[in-house]
Order: C-alpha cells, then sequence, then structure tokens
C-alpha cells in the first residue's frame, strides 16, 4: 500500500487558499473561470458545496464536481500532481 500526502504550500489554512486562488484568477495567473465547485466539511462532518462562475448551473457543477473527482484519483493513481 502506498500513502501519499498532500503538502502544497500552506493549502492547508482554508481562507489563505480561497484568497491565493482569487488573487491567481484577478491577476491572470490562473485561466479565467467559466465554472467552478468547491466542497468544504467543517469538524462536525457538515458539508457546504459551492458553484461559481457564468455556466455553473446545477447541471453542469454535478458534471465538474465528477471531473475533479477523476482528475484527483488520476493523480493518485500516477503518484504525482497533475
Amino acid at each position: 500500500m502506498k500513502v501519499v500526502e498532500f503538502q502544497r504550500e500552506n493549502w492547508r489554512d482554508a481562507s489563505k487558499t480561497l484568497r491565493k486562488i482569487a488573487d491567481q484568477l484577478d491577476s491572470g495567473e490562473l485561466p479565467v473561470c467559466s465554472i467552478g465547485v468547491m466542497a468544504m466539511r467543517d469538524p462536525v462532518g457538515q458539508v457546504e458545496l459551492f458553484a461559481f462562475g457564468p455556466v455553473a448551473d446545477d447541471l453542469q457543477s454535478l458534471a465538474m464536481f465528477r471531473l475533479a473527482e477523476q482528475k484527483l484519483i488520476d493523480v493518485l493513481l500516477e503518484g504525482g500532481e497533475g
């Protein structure tokens, strides 16, 4: 069994990470976002889901979550970042 530990430039701090992503979008470091999705879980297990962007309807948001799930699986199976 292989255990992979995610350590990405202070990504464990949710507020700082979200600000960094917003700054990267604003600066053009990240491409324009047509649809984005995010899931957060608090310490007691409550899950909050967010969808944003000009085409973020329910179906597109669900599809984006599934694409993100597959991307994460691919990265884990390859043993690196994708």
